[in-house]
């Protein structure tokens, strides 16, 4: 089909989803699950299996991905030629199991890692374990070659993590109209909080110089500069006194602030604010869903507001295996956080 008739076809369905989705008013559903058991019905509406809770854990992350996956590969399928601004979406699972493979040939593990099953949108050649070379060869990963030292681990995956985000910043730039106007909202935020919240952990809690924070920076432009829409608005956020809230209340970002009393010490808390955006991030793809219906970015929205929810069931489960209270788990997705 062509965009305007797969999305025509693609958009009712999606919204009927998310209207059987935990988000909004039915996430709380996942955290009031007393058990693993309990969550499993919750989700699946069927008895769980008589497994281990380890296992049990584990199957309900991969159901819960795997639905969440074959769902959106539906809606791409739609497409006569499905956009790369949809499709390049994938292929952060992908970047997630790349990671997962270098980070099991740097510890020297025999065996190949679980992954994430990206049915024909995996690219990488598992079979190939533990060949990396061979793995991702003829991929857009091919220039990782070799297993890398244990130090130089953390800057292999930054460097995955910054060709992806240009690829998404690139994909976005080839949309235009209200369509390129849905992309950006969605992903810019996301973003630049990522890197606001990114450099005030190396700030505060690494104590890292300035010079060394901004090589650690994300950026979509040609590098990390003021002037860059990724990277801007934390180079600005760190030029501000982190024990001063005054140069914080007028901030762009300030309703993700944590609480100021007068007269009480405060110090500005990156875990606050990435908390406070989840919540808010998926509030901001429900609009733009429901606001560009006849536009790509309402899949991407949805895409979005799933993976939100995906977020909300890995965070449950982990509540419930590590016995963690229900109210802490929702503020960690930004429920009444």
């Amino acid at each position: 089909m062509d965009k305007s008739t797969a999305l025509a076809f693609s958009y009712p369905k999606a919204a009927g989803l998310l209207s059987r989705s935990f988000v909004k008013d039915r996430a709380p559903l996942l955290f009031n699950a007393e058990s693993l058991a309990d969550l499993w019905g919750l989700l699946f509406n069927e008895p769980a299996p008589l497994v281990p809770e380890t296992m049990l854990a584990r199957q309900i992350e991969e159901r819960a991905f795997d639905n969440f996956l074959s769902q959106y590969i539906f809606f791409l399928n739609q497409y006569d030629d499905a956009p790369l601004i949809l499709t390049s979406k994938i292929k952060r699972f992908e970047a997630d199991n790349l990671k997962q493979i270098i980070d099991a040939l740097c510890a020297g593990k025999t065996e190949c890692p679980h992954l994430l099953d990206l049915k024909d949108y995996s690219t990488i050649n598992i079979k190939a374990w533990p060949d990396l070379a061979k793995m991702t060869a003829g991929t857009e990963y091919e220039w990782i070659k070799q297993v890398p030292e244990l130090s130089e681990q953390q800057a292999l995956e930054f460097k995955i993590d910054l060709q992806l985000l240009r690829q998404n910043w690139n994909a976005i730039e080839s949309c235009h109209g209200a369509d390129r106007e849905g992309h950006e909202k969605l992903f810019l935020d996301e973003f630049i909080i990522r890197n606001i919240v990114w450099a005030l952990r190396l700030k505060l809690f690494y104590e890292m110089p300035q010079d060394q924070i901004l090589k650690n920076l994300f950026y979509v432009t040609d590098a990390a500069t003021k002037d860059d829409p990724v990277a801007g608005p934390a180079i600005k956020a760190l030029s501000f006194d982190v024990n001063n809230y005054s140069d914080w209340e007028h901030w762009k970002y300030s309703e993700f602030l944590n609480p100021y009393e007068p007269g009480q010490v405060w110090c500005v808390d990156p875990v606050w604010i990435e908390r406070r955006y989840t919540g808010h991030q998926a509030v901001l793809a429900s609009q733009i869903f429901h606001h560009y219906t006849m536009e790509d970015a309402a899949l991407a929205a949805w895409f979005k507001i799933k993976s939100y929810e995906l977020t909300c069931i890995r965070t449950a489960v982990e509540s419930l295996r590590l016995n963690i209270g229900s109210s802490e788990a929702m503020e960690a997705v930004g429920i009444n956080g």
